[in-house]
């Protein structure tokens, strides 16, 4: 007599089944928070010069500096002359401003961009520079409007528009980024506007 041989199923066994199961479940979570938690790759920060969520042009407001305001910038290119040396913005000219006049001839060099960067490795006193800042400004955005009548000439031609200084980079203290910010460019530009429309206004030759 032939002793009786076991025959095997050849479909897997439930608990394998169960174990597999559980796994594809358990690297399909960590594989969504990773997702979630990553950046976006295609996204990318907008062009200085691009129209971004936010930005408003209209009859009583040009909030965003950008498009066919890009002008009113600090990082549009014009020449400035301030306190002695010509530079090629009035963001060069500002950054400049947080230095000792021996220090400030690099910045008549460079381009808005690299001297911001610039301004943010090379050391200075941030304490004088934080009560200086704001009139440093005032000073920089009136020479490059009184000294390019071109531009003066825009910025009168916006009459009593609302000006702000609205970005996407998150600076609340020159400007306004998600409806929340003190925009003192803005206001700051504003304010020139008024003294070149008061100074034109009492111009030699000009009617009463």
């Amino acid at each position: 007599m032939r002793p009786a041989i076991k025959k095997y199923s050849c479909s897997p066994r439930p608990w394998l089944l169960l174990l597999l199961g559980a796994t594809a479940l358990i690297l399909a979570k960590a594989l969504a928070t990773a997702a979630a938690s990553a950046p976006v790759a295609s996204a990318k920060k907008p062009n200085w010069d691009d129209k971004f969520e936010g930005v408003v042009h209209d009859a009583k407001n040009i909030a965003g500096f950008v498009a066919e305001y890009r002008w009113l910038s600090n990082y549009f290119l014009c020449r400035v002359e301030w306190e002695g040396r010509v530079y090629g913005s009035a963001e060069a000219a500002y950054h400049s401003g947080k230095y000792l006049r021996a220090e400030r001839d690099v910045f008549t060099t460079l381009e808005p961009d690299p001297a911001r960067k610039l301004s943010r490795v090379k050391p200075y006193d941030t304490a004088a520079w934080e009560a200086r800042q704001v009139p440093t400004m005032r000073e920089v955005v009136w020479a490059k409007f009184s000294q390019n009548p071109e531009l003066a000439k825009k910025l009168l031609a916006t009459g009593d528009r609302y000006l702000e200084e609205t970005n996407w980079w998150g600076d609340k203290f020159w400007g306004v980024y998600r409806g929340e910010g003190q925009n003192l460019l803005g206001k700051i530009i504003m304010d020139t506007r008024a003294r070149l429309a008061k100074e034109s206004a009492a111009a030699p030759g000009k009617a009463k």
